[in-house]
């Protein structure tokens, strides 16, 4: 409250009041979309190093015969290239982003003259592919949950640090001012009858 100044009427009073009636019941909203925001992250961050765990696995399985690609007068490339990554626009956890679904490859024919193994070369490199865009697509989703969660955090902050205290402090001096005032009033109203009798007698 340092530096506010108070305005010590009952309407300032009242207007404080509802100002802290409505911070208590929006904090625990902004606590619990805290924790909601955290805890998609936390699943999100999950689900990547899954996806990552698969990368790894499929090449490893493809190490028995990957080492012909690179000897091969072949270039895989040549005959696999992403046209587009399709994703949808979702809700999650209060925040629209967008969410993987597909993509789509542009894939050259392979002459009868190619090797066996491009096939299956063509294949591994669609699925890591698929994967390498997925996992690019919620990170992007956790950048954006990330700044969600800074603006809920500060709310929450703003609300236990400066609203409900600065609504109490005020509440309450504005209280006893209010009080004080009364009592003047009274004790005024008393002397003033005092004399008046006094006058009245004499």
């Amino acid at each position: 409250m340092a530096g506010i100044k108070i305005k010590y009427t009952k309407t300032e009073q009242a207007r404080q009041k509802k100002i802290l009636k409505v911070s208590l019941r929006m904090l625990p909203l902004f606590e619990a979309m805290e924790k909601s925001l955290m805890a998609t992250i936390n699943t999100i961050a999950e689900k990547i190093l899954h996806i990552r765990e698969n990368i790894e696995q499929n090449q490893k399985q493809a190490e028995s015969w990957i080492a012909v690609l690179n000897d091969s007068w072949i270039n895989v490339d040549n005959f696999i290239s992403v046209n587009e990554i399709i994703t949808k626009q979702v809700d999650v956890a209060g925040v629209r982003v967008r969410q993987f679904e597909r993509v789509d490859f542009n894939i050259n024919p392979i002459h009868d003259d190619a090797p066996l193994w491009l096939d299956n070369a063509i294949d591994l490199m669609k699925e890591q592919l698929q994967l390498l865009a997925e996992i690019d697509c919620l990170q992007k989703q956790i950048e954006i949950l990330e700044e969600e969660l800074m603006e809920v955090r500060a709310r929450v902050k703003l609300f236990e640090n400066r609203r409900i205290p600065n609504a109490k402090m005020a509440i309450r001096k504005i209280g006893q001012k209010l009080q004080d005032d009364e009592r003047l009033t009274i004790a005024t109203a008393k002397v003033v009858k005092t004399k008046k009798l006094e006058e009245a007698v004499s």
